[in-house]
């Protein structure tokens, strides 16, 4: 599969326009042109992206997966004409970070602020993203530091252990599983169980707990840890995730050990290869400092 970065564009434009004709204005390019190029696309990927409604074209399920994942092209595209500017400008010293949001309150706020707070010589930038992009992002030297969920990749990346424990069930103080000492996958069948996604190596090890139960739940809401949390808080079930996760929700709720045992860990990772930053080396310290002094994340 070959596809060209003016097909990419055609496909952009129309989604976020809803038209082929303002498409063709904002490239500056005849109107069957795009439609051209929107069909060597479909038949590059092997899917129809648009299907056409009283004159109106209408994105197919599929388009709209494929633009999320071609606006993090252009995001990185705009990253790079953001760092010629710095270079340009011979602001040449901008970090790029990104963590998992669970880790940012009250952890990576607290580092930042104690240790870039008082710097106004250093451009930052920092971006909220799941495990799995991060990951991504740092072995291809995007990001120069990533807080990530572990396990940590095979590779040549430099990662640095930050926090380990295990999962727990999570739940409303009055719900009638809090007055157990353990939560199993066979007192989970008539609850609702709130799962983080299926890129989630926590949702991996929960699968495999409850694929090896005699029964397991039918009743699950499939969304981040951090709207598991909420939603526990709310009552509408029990959230299997982490006390760190817990612990940035910042939501009451009643923690209960989860058997069989899940492990959960948390990674800094830079580039392989990459230049010793005394910040970013600060910055890692003080979070793993702020994890071990937190006793209700480590509880």
């Amino acid at each position: 599969m070959r596809l060209k970065p003016r097909q990419l564009e055609a496909f952009r434009h129309v989604m976020l326009t809803r038209g082929v004709t303002a498409a063709s204005e904002a490239m500056n390019i005849a109107q069957p042109a795009v439609s051209r190029l929107i069909r060597d696309l479909e038949s590059e990927v092997g899917m129809t992206l648009f299907t056409r409604q009283g004159g109106r074209l209408l994105p197919t399920p599929e388009a709209v997966l494929l633009l999320a994942e071609v606006e993090r092209l252009y995001i990185g595209i705009d990253q790079v004409a953001r760092a010629a500017d710095d270079i340009r400008q011979h602001l040449n010293v901008v970090l790029r970070m990104a963590s998992v949001i669970s880790l940012v309150r009250p952890f990576l706020h607290q580092a930042m602020m104690e240790i870039v707070g008082p710097r106004l010589d250093l451009p930052l930038v920092l971006d909220v993203e799941n495990s799995r992009h991060i990951w991504d992002m740092v072995e291809q030297s995007h990001y120069d530091l990533g807080l990530v969920f572990g396990p940590p990749r095979q590779g040549d990346l430099q990662t640095v252990h930050l926090h380990s424990s295990t999962a727990v069930a999570a739940m409303p103080p009055d719900h009638p599983l809090a007055e157990k000492d353990v939560i199993t996958p066979t007192d989970l069948l008539d609850c609702r169980v709130l799962t983080a996604g299926r890129n989630s190596p926590l949702r991996r090890g929960l699968d495999r707990a409850f694929s090896q139960a005699e029964q397991a739940p039918l009743n699950t809401l499939e969304t981040s840890m951090l709207n598991c949390c909420h939603f526990a808080a709310a009552g509408m079930g029990v959230a299997i995730v982490d006390r760190i996760t817990m612990r940035a929700a910042d939501v009451q709720l009643c923690a209960k050990p989860f058997l069989p045992v899940i492990d959960v860990s948390y990674y800094a990772a830079r580039p392989a290869g990459s230049r010793q930053i005394l910040v970013l080396d600060q910055i890692v310290e003080r979070i793993k400092a702020l994890l071990d002094q937190d006793t209700t994340a480590l509880g």
